[in-house]
Protein backbone atom coordinates (compact mmCIF):
# COMPACT_ATOMS: atom_id res chain seq x y z
CA UNK A 1 0.00 0.00 0.00
CA UNK A 2 2.69 2.37 0.73
CA UNK A 3 4.00 1.96 -2.76
CA UNK A 4 0.78 2.97 -4.34
CA UNK A 5 0.61 6.19 -2.38
CA UNK A 6 4.06 7.13 -3.51
CA UNK A 7 3.37 6.13 -7.04
CA UNK A 8 0.19 8.17 -7.17
CA UNK A 9 1.90 11.21 -5.67
CA UNK A 10 4.55 11.03 -8.39
CA UNK A 11 1.90 10.92 -11.09
CA UNK A 12 0.21 14.05 -9.79
CA UNK A 13 3.34 16.16 -10.00
CA UNK A 14 4.19 15.45 -13.62
CA UNK A 15 1.00 16.90 -15.15
CA UNK A 16 1.47 20.11 -13.09
CA UNK A 17 5.02 20.54 -14.40
CA UNK A 18 3.88 20.07 -18.00
CA UNK A 19 1.05 22.61 -17.60
CA UNK A 20 3.46 25.56 -16.97
CA UNK A 21 5.36 25.27 -20.30
CA UNK A 22 2.12 24.63 -22.13
CA UNK A 23 0.54 27.75 -20.57
CA UNK A 24 3.60 29.85 -21.57
CA UNK A 25 3.41 28.55 -25.14
CA UNK A 26 -0.27 29.54 -25.41
CA UNK A 27 0.37 33.06 -24.01
CA UNK A 28 3.35 33.66 -26.32
CA UNK A 29 1.40 32.37 -29.29
CA UNK A 30 -1.47 34.70 -28.44
CA UNK A 31 0.84 37.71 -28.17
CA UNK A 32 2.55 36.99 -31.47
CA UNK A 33 -0.76 36.62 -33.22
CA UNK A 34 -2.10 40.08 -32.15
CA UNK A 35 0.35 42.12 -34.32
CA UNK A 36 -1.38 41.36 -37.62
CA UNK A 37 -4.92 42.33 -36.65
CA UNK A 38 -4.52 46.16 -36.82
CA UNK A 39 -6.22 48.04 -39.69
CA UNK A 40 -4.82 51.25 -41.20
CA UNK A 41 -7.04 53.69 -43.12
CA UNK A 42 -5.44 56.35 -45.32
CA UNK A 43 -6.67 58.98 -47.74
CA UNK A 44 -4.95 61.63 -49.88
CA UNK A 45 -6.11 64.75 -51.79
CA UNK A 46 -4.33 67.63 -53.60
CA UNK A 47 -4.97 71.37 -53.62
CA UNK A 48 -4.86 73.56 -56.69
CA UNK A 49 -1.49 75.14 -57.57
CA UNK A 50 -0.22 78.24 -55.71
CA UNK A 51 2.44 80.86 -56.45
CA UNK A 52 4.71 82.42 -53.83
CA UNK A 53 6.73 85.55 -54.64
CA UNK A 54 9.51 87.01 -52.54
CA UNK A 55 9.58 90.74 -51.88
CA UNK A 56 12.33 93.20 -52.75
CA UNK A 57 14.20 95.65 -50.53
CA UNK A 58 15.50 98.52 -52.65
CA UNK A 59 15.93 102.26 -52.16
CA UNK A 60 16.81 105.25 -54.32
CA UNK A 61 18.82 108.05 -52.67
CA UNK A 62 19.31 111.49 -54.22
CA UNK A 63 22.45 113.63 -54.07
CA UNK A 64 23.01 115.67 -50.87
CA UNK A 65 22.30 119.18 -52.13
CA UNK A 66 23.13 122.80 -51.30
CA UNK A 67 26.04 122.27 -48.86
CA UNK A 68 29.00 122.57 -51.25
CA UNK A 69 28.89 126.36 -51.74
CA UNK A 70 28.66 127.28 -48.05
CA UNK A 71 31.50 128.56 -45.89
CA UNK A 72 31.03 128.23 -42.14
CA UNK A 73 32.62 129.91 -39.16
CA UNK A 74 32.58 129.21 -35.41
CA UNK A 75 29.01 128.53 -34.23
CA UNK A 76 27.65 128.59 -37.78
CA UNK A 77 26.21 125.67 -39.74
CA UNK A 78 25.23 124.80 -43.27
CA UNK A 79 22.26 122.70 -44.35
CA UNK A 80 21.43 120.39 -47.22
CA UNK A 81 18.80 117.82 -48.11
CA UNK A 82 18.51 114.45 -49.76
CA UNK A 83 15.58 112.17 -50.46
CA UNK A 84 15.15 108.46 -49.92
CA UNK A 85 12.48 106.51 -51.79
CA UNK A 86 11.51 102.95 -50.90
CA UNK A 87 11.34 101.43 -54.40
CA UNK A 88 10.92 97.88 -53.09
CA UNK A 89 7.86 95.93 -52.05
CA UNK A 90 8.49 95.68 -48.28
CA UNK A 91 8.73 98.31 -45.50
CA UNK A 92 12.33 99.18 -44.55
CA UNK A 93 14.03 100.02 -41.29
CA UNK A 94 16.38 102.89 -42.10
CA UNK A 95 19.92 103.67 -40.93
CA UNK A 96 21.94 106.78 -41.83
CA UNK A 97 25.69 106.91 -41.18
CA UNK A 98 28.75 108.86 -42.23
CA UNK A 99 30.97 106.20 -43.74
CA UNK A 100 33.98 108.24 -44.86
CA UNK A 101 35.57 111.61 -44.28
CA UNK A 102 38.41 113.43 -46.01
CA UNK A 103 39.90 116.63 -44.62
CA UNK A 104 42.14 119.07 -46.48
CA UNK A 105 43.61 121.33 -43.82
CA UNK A 106 45.93 124.25 -43.29
CA UNK A 107 49.38 123.86 -41.77
CA UNK A 108 49.48 123.49 -38.01
CA UNK A 109 46.48 121.19 -37.56
CA UNK A 110 45.42 117.61 -38.28
CA UNK A 111 42.31 116.00 -39.83
CA UNK A 112 41.32 114.68 -36.40
CA UNK A 113 41.49 118.20 -34.93
CA UNK A 114 39.18 119.50 -37.67
CA UNK A 115 36.70 116.62 -37.31
CA UNK A 116 36.61 117.12 -33.54
CA UNK A 117 35.05 120.56 -34.15
CA UNK A 118 32.25 119.47 -36.53
CA UNK A 119 28.77 118.24 -35.48
CA UNK A 120 26.14 116.75 -37.77
CA UNK A 121 22.38 116.86 -37.25
CA UNK A 122 19.77 114.89 -39.19
CA UNK A 123 16.00 115.11 -39.18
CA UNK A 124 13.10 114.30 -41.52
CA UNK A 125 11.29 117.33 -42.96
CA UNK A 126 8.16 117.77 -45.05
CA UNK A 127 10.08 119.38 -47.95
CA UNK A 128 13.51 120.76 -48.87
CA UNK A 129 12.28 124.30 -48.13
CA UNK A 130 11.61 123.27 -44.50
CA UNK A 131 15.31 122.45 -43.93
CA UNK A 132 16.87 125.21 -41.79
CA UNK A 133 19.65 125.63 -39.22
CA UNK A 134 18.76 124.28 -35.79
CA UNK A 135 16.83 121.38 -37.32
CA UNK A 136 17.39 119.12 -34.30
CA UNK A 137 16.94 115.34 -34.61
CA UNK A 138 19.83 112.88 -34.40
CA UNK A 139 23.03 114.70 -33.38
CA UNK A 140 26.64 113.42 -33.23
CA UNK A 141 30.16 114.35 -34.22
CA UNK A 142 30.45 114.25 -38.01
CA UNK A 143 33.05 111.47 -38.18
CA UNK A 144 31.08 109.25 -35.76
CA UNK A 145 27.57 109.97 -37.02
CA UNK A 146 25.39 106.84 -37.12
CA UNK A 147 21.69 106.66 -36.31
CA UNK A 148 21.90 102.90 -35.84
CA UNK A 149 19.39 100.44 -37.24
CA UNK A 150 15.73 101.26 -36.89
CA UNK A 151 16.08 105.06 -36.98
CA UNK A 152 12.74 105.18 -38.74
CA UNK A 153 10.56 102.90 -40.88
CA UNK A 154 10.01 103.82 -44.51
CA UNK A 155 6.86 102.19 -45.96
CA UNK A 156 7.01 100.81 -49.51
CA UNK A 157 6.51 103.38 -52.24
CA UNK A 158 7.10 106.33 -49.87
CA UNK A 159 9.68 109.12 -50.33
CA UNK A 160 11.19 110.87 -47.29
CA UNK A 161 13.20 114.10 -47.25
CA UNK A 162 16.15 114.35 -44.85
CA UNK A 163 17.60 117.63 -43.63
CA UNK A 164 21.31 117.54 -42.78
CA UNK A 165 23.10 120.30 -40.90
CA UNK A 166 26.86 120.46 -40.25
CA UNK A 167 27.94 122.97 -37.58
CA UNK A 168 31.40 124.19 -36.60
CA UNK A 169 31.74 124.45 -32.81
CA UNK A 170 31.47 127.99 -31.47
CA UNK A 171 34.81 127.59 -29.66
CA UNK A 172 36.66 126.14 -32.67
CA UNK A 173 40.34 127.19 -32.62
CA UNK A 174 41.90 129.40 -35.30
CA UNK A 175 44.02 126.41 -36.40
CA UNK A 176 41.04 124.81 -38.18
CA UNK A 177 40.32 127.91 -40.28
CA UNK A 178 40.44 127.19 -43.99
CA UNK A 179 39.99 123.44 -43.64
CA UNK A 180 37.79 121.67 -46.18
CA UNK A 181 35.88 118.52 -45.18
CA UNK A 182 34.33 116.03 -47.58
CA UNK A 183 32.12 113.28 -46.18
CA UNK A 184 29.96 110.43 -47.45
CA UNK A 185 26.54 109.66 -45.98
CA UNK A 186 25.38 106.06 -46.46
CA UNK A 187 21.69 105.20 -46.19
CA UNK A 188 20.77 101.57 -45.52
CA UNK A 189 17.31 100.02 -45.60
CA UNK A 190 16.68 96.63 -43.97
CA UNK A 191 13.42 94.72 -44.31
CA UNK A 192 11.15 95.12 -41.31
CA UNK A 193 10.33 91.74 -39.79
CA UNK A 194 6.75 90.43 -39.74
Amino acid sequence: MTRRGRHRGGDRRRPALLAVPLLLAVVLGGLLGTGGTNALWTSAASTSGSTVRSGTATIAVSQLSAMNASVIGPGVGTTGTFTVRNTGTVPLSMRVAVTSTKVAYADGTTPDAVLAELTMRLNAVASASACRSGVGGATQRLADFDTGSGYYTLPRGVTATACVEVVLDSDAPQSVAGAVTDFTVTVTGTQVGP
